[in-house]
């Protein structure tokens, strides 16, 4: 989840941002000002083991952490400290989101999961696959004991009914799964070797069946990743979207996340609301690592930007720690040092390259 309070309370900034019509200094006293020193949890990475070898993850050929799982007490821990929002405000935040964006629920759209999904739920996965976390469900049972919704993403080719059965009775919010092609071969390519597209499918259905029999409440989400927008990947993306037609689900196509690292297709469009403005993590959510680092995004697979540990630091000492600040600050004035992986390896817009714009245009007296 992130700050939704956050989010509505710098509306107004952010289109004198995107207008070009604000300073440096205004911007950073502004979101400081607004920013709540209590963070939101976006996700925790429960694990990063993974039995895939997505082509469209860094996490393939460039991670080098070392392979762990949370701990059940650093993850007690992490929960404890989570915030969550009440069903009042995230009405009023939807009201929001529909008036300025124009976007529902009903709309079954990449944005319309991140404002009604995302902005509910803890995230439970990162750069490792939850399910072969042999603890997911006990985790997500601990969250549902304290009141926080949640959902992770998996690939099918790791459920079983009685998994899911688990998991929606330990209160799982949103089951996502990821769907890639509609062939076994093609999804092999995409995947790696365990994936598997038929049995996958009857999988799924079988799960819907499941949960209507149970009565249960999650919301089941199959996506595919848009990785290409040739005339057989849009007829791909309808024939997938087809498949989900009459069916309990939240079914949709999302684009490619990581671009930097996995570009087949230039003519690829990014339709995330993120596309049209900047990156608002280092102000409305942090991210916990499966060894205990935050860090300020999902995008930081090798956790090199970590501001702290949870083992040592309260998530909110670290949020409003010096190194964190220093983050923030850079995003506003670009001043990134070399290698850095916001300014050199992530798809998102900085906020700092529309106030370079502005400064750009004012007059320095000479």
């Amino acid at each position: 989840m992130f700050d939704i309070d956050f989010f509505m309370a710098t509306h107004h900034l952010k289109e004198r941002i995107l207008n070009n019509d604000v300073s440096f200094e205004e911007v950073e006293r502004e979101m400081e000002a607004l920013r709540n020193t209590k963070p939101y949890i976006f996700n925790v990475e429960t694990t990063n083991a993974c039995n895939m070898t997505c082509v469209m993850c860094p996490r393939t050929s460039l991670m080098k952490r070392s392979i762990t799982t949370l701990e059940s007490q650093e993850f007690s821990r992490i929960i404890s400290q989570s915030q969550v929002h009440d069903d009042k405000k995230l009405e009023s935040f939807w009201e929001f989101v529909k008036g300025s964006y124009g976007i529902t629920f009903e709309q079954r759209s990449e944005n319309a999961f991140y404002f009604h999904i995302v902005a509910k739920h803890l995230i439970l996965h990162g750069y490792g696959e939850p399910l072969v976390d042999k603890n997911i469900f006990d985790r997500v049972q601990a969250c549902t004991d304290l009141g926080i919704p949640t959902y992770f993403s998996c690939v099918p080719a790791n459920i079983t009914v009685e998994k899911a059965e688990r998991l929606m009775h330990a209160g799982l919010g949103v089951l996502k799964f990821s769907i890639d092609a509609l062939d076994d071969e093609a999804i092999k390519q995409i995947r790696g070797k365990h994936a598997n597209f038929e049995q996958a499918f009857k999988t799924i259905l079988d799960v819907i069946d499941m949960k209507a029999a149970k009565g249960y409440k999650t919301i089941i989400a199959p996506t595919m990743i848009e990785l290409r927008v040739d005339d057989i990947s849009r007829q791909m993306h309808m024939d997938f979207l087809d498949l989900w037609q009459g069916k309990d689900v939240f079914a949709y196509v999302k684009s490619q996340d990581n671009r930097w690292y996995h570009e087949e297709d230039e003519a690829l469009e990014n339709r995330s609301h993120y596309a049209q403005q900047y990156c608002e993590f280092p102000w409305t959510s942090l991210t916990v690592m499966a060894n205990g680092d935050v860090v300020p995004c999902t995008q930081d697979y090798d956790a090199e930007l970590s501001f702290g540990n949870i083992k040592d630091m309260s998530l909110e000492d670290i949020w409003n720690g010096e190194k964190y600040k220093e983050f923030r600050r850079m995003h506003i004035t670009g001043t990134f040092p070399a290698g850095h992986k916001c300014a050199e390896r992530c798809d998102q817009v900085k906020l700092h390259s529309y106030l370079d714009e502005s400064r750009s245009r004012q007059v320095v007296p000479g």
